[in-house]
């Protein structure tokens, strides 16, 4: 927060989230600096039925969870998130088209959101 003005936050809950937003907006103000920009990256791994349990990641669950999740973040000050489809395994790159999809069904249920070029 003292170097600089973003915050990209990696695979957490959205409770976590929320905490941590006012533990940086109480640093922030404590310091007498602005509260960094938010964008989180969010891992999307969409289910067909629920994931519940504290431990679900944001991006984890149905198309409702994951635009839930979206939406919170937009709520706690992100204007841009970065939704991550693919689990890690390099090779999952060679055949991006279930990847692709997920983009595709979350792009479908958000017209009304802005992309970046």
């Amino acid at each position: 927060m003292r170097l600089g003005e973003a915050w990209h936050p990696l695979r957490f809950t959205m409770p976590r989230l929320r905490e941590a937003v006012a533990r940086m907006t109480a640093l922030a103000e404590q310091q007498r600096r602005p509260v960094p920009g938010l964008a989180p990256r969010i891992a999307l791994r969409l289910a067909e039925s629920p994931v519940t349990g504290p431990g679900r990641l944001a991006g984890e669950g149905t198309i409702g969870q994951v635009l839930d999740d979206l939406a919170e973040s937009r709520g706690l000050g992100a204007d841009t998130v970065v939704l991550d489809p693919f689990c890690g395994d390099p090779g999952e790159t060679l055949r991006p088209e279930a990847a692709w999809q997920a983009l595709a069904t979350v792009r479908a249920r958000t017209p009304h959101l802005r992309e970046h070029p």
